[in-house]
């Protein structure tokens, strides 16, 4: 049986949820056509992940998943930009009534750690990403009493603006992808340092490892690790302190977890995510057992973390997707394979690096690197941004005949058998 995850006082915006959606959105309306929706509850819904679910190639179909208040404009939305695993950018609406339910996901930690006069300097990209639009969201419908800085991501290139915009900033509060959060701990003085009271990140996978490596970097700092996406906004928060990570807690979302048969990962389980709101709000996406493809570890029925672990490597936050390399490299004439060599975050390698090596027949295609580069920028914004602007990661592209593919490769796979992990994966 599956474990379900959720707070009780979620079910009557469930219901209403639910209701709202097939009322809406025709996706919706098929997936749950033959279900007793009066009589439905959480439970019963993690029952149904092959029947009610939805994948990320589904947002593509606008006409289908997008309610018909946002598909005729009937009221205001922002539209968010997300690449996700499927290779091509997806549009999500985000409407006002979406931003009191994040405001409502980060209360608890807001209200717990931030005081009047807190001063927040995040690296978080504002619109069309929706890690900057969240975060002013959550401070803003919650009165926090923050001031919020937004730093330009550029600045983490060049040492001495980064280090004249902090000093004019003074921040009791760094927000960034969690890469980022340990790198600024490298290079920031001792007194920034040592005025930090939280850090709040999220944008791919906190270790135990790279938790303490950043708590050790911020004396005086405690940790508010997110998981959210772009589709269901902050779903859940733990706070990691040096005695350890409480787990997570979910406060608009319902989680499903199931046994995924995964030998390498048995204590994992394939998580899916259901989006709730309060009644009388409209959501610009509804969401029942989204399947992102995230797995949550259990410990005494609470999830305790959080990983992705089959199909994707991390430069700096941005995920890169193995089936978008997939869909360009054999979607591609003249390129026949590739594999991607991964060097990882770590104490010895602060930039994380991703070589794409693709093979073809015959005559090398000219101008091919760029081409497959440029490819995976378009499906890709997150890359970009890291690999081109942040300068936080590296993305190089090799092309070489399709004999020498598999020349010189770590001897074991890592993640998948397309993707070779040189060097310690922190």
């Amino acid at each position: 049986m599956p474990t379900v995850v959720y707070l009780k006082s979620l079910l009557q915006g469930f219901k209403y949820t639910v209701e709202k959606a097939v009322e809406t959105t025709p996706f919706w309306a098929e997936k749950f056509e033959g279900v007793e929706i009066e009589s439905l509850t959480p439970e019963g819904l993690a029952k149904l992940t092959r029947k009610v679910t939805i994948k990320p190639h589904d947002l593509y179909n606008r006409e289908k998943v997008w309610p018909d208040y946002i598909r005729e404009g009937r009221i205001y939305h922002a539209v968010m930009r997300t690449s996700g695993t499927t290779g091509r950018p997806k549009r999500i609406p985000f409407t006002t009534d979406d931003k009191k339910r994040t405001a409502r996901q980060m209360r608890p930690w807001v209200e717990e750690y931030f005081e009047k006069g807190e001063r927040v300097a995040s690296f978080f990209p504002p619109l069309p990403s929706s890690s900057g639009n969240f975060a002013i969201s959550g401070l803003e419908v919650n009165n926090a009493g923050a001031s919020y800085f937004q730093v330009p991501i550029t600045y983490l290139q060049n040492r001495e603006l980064l280090l004249r915009e902090l000093e004019d900033i003074k921040p009791t509060s760094i927000w960034a992808l969690t890469a980022t959060a340990y790198n600024l701990g490298l290079i920031l003085p001792e007194k920034l340092k040592e005025d930090i009271r939280t850090i709040v990140v999220g944008g791919e996978t906190l270790t135990p490892e790279l938790a303490k490596a950043t708590l050790e970097l911020f004396p005086n700092a405690v940790i508010i690790d997110n998981f959210g996406s772009t589709e269901d906004d902050v779903t859940g928060f733990r706070i990691v302190t040096e005695k350890g990570a409480s787990p997570f807690r979910f406060e608009e979302s319902i989680l499903v977890l199931e046994e995924t048969g995964d030998e390498d990962y048995p204590e994992y389980k394939r998580l899916y995510i259901t989006k709730v709101m309060r009644e009388g709000e409209l959501t610009g996406l509804p969401l029942f057992n989204y399947d992102i493809g995230d797995l949550a570890r259990l410990e005494n029925g609470e999830v305790v973390s959080i990983i992705r672990v089959k199909d994707v490597v991390v430069l700096s936050g941005a995920k890169l997707h193995i089936d978008q390399v997939m869909d360009i490299v054999y979607g591609h004439p003249s390129l026949k394979d590739f594999v991607i060599l991964y060097y990882p975050l770590s104490p010895e390698n602060p930039r994380p690096k991703a070589i794409i090596r693709v093979a073809y027949e015959g005559e090398k295609p000219s101008g091919i690197e760029d081409e497959v580069r440029e490819l995976i920028y378009e499906a890709n914004n997150p890359v970009r941004y890291e690999v081109e602007e942040a300068k936080t990661s590296e993305l190089i592209i090799e092309a070489v005949p399709l004999e020498k593919l598999r020349e010189d490769l770590p001897t074991k796979p890592g993640k998948t058998k397309r993707i070779y992990v040189a060097g310690k994966d922190f």
